[in-house]
């Protein structure tokens, strides 16, 4: 990755099209490039969530693919694929504090009450992040046509 791109950090099992789409626009603006970021979740083996990752060993290969497919969705920019595991947090704040970007674009849910409350990644990034943070909500299932395709490859 060049220095001061656009990167689009996204979660693959949630993808919402304008987030990429936004990104893709200011990276032209730009002149830039946009780094598209996912980073799974690797829960504490000591977890209720730990059994359920474990017995699902092609993960990483099937959320990979469906990265592949998104940079497919934005052909006028170049877009570069990082998949990283850990906390989507922290890894993304590294990813970010490594990279230097013009920009940092993320979706949201735009969770109320106690789902906002036990943890926004968006929130997180927003409050740590040395660069610029664009947060765009993101849209349900039904204004959302890209879950489908997406879907396909979850098969």
């Amino acid at each position: 990755m060049k220095k001061n791109g656009v990167i689009c950090a996204i979660d693959v099992n949630d993808f919402d099209q304008n987030v990429i789409e936004l990104a893709a626009t200011y990276a032209r603006h730009f002149g830039v490039d946009v780094d598209l970021l996912h980073v799974t979740l690797i829960p504490d083996p000591s977890t209720a969530a730990w059994p359920a990752y474990v017995g699902s060993p092609n993960l990483l290969i099937r959320e990979n693919q469906m990265l592949q497919k998104i940079t497919t969705s934005v052909p006028e920019v170049e877009i570069h694929v990082h998949q990283l595991s850990g906390m989507p947090s922290q890894e993304i704040l590294e990813f970010v504090e490594r990279n230097e970007p013009r920009l940092l674009v993320l979706g949201t849910h735009g969770r109320t009450g106690l789902a906002r409350v036990f943890g926004s990644v968006a929130a997180g990034v927003m409050r740590h992040a040395k660069c610029p943070v664009m947060v765009l909500r993101q849209l349900t299932d039904q204004e959302n046509p890209v879950k489908e395709d997406l879907a396909e490859i979850d098969q």
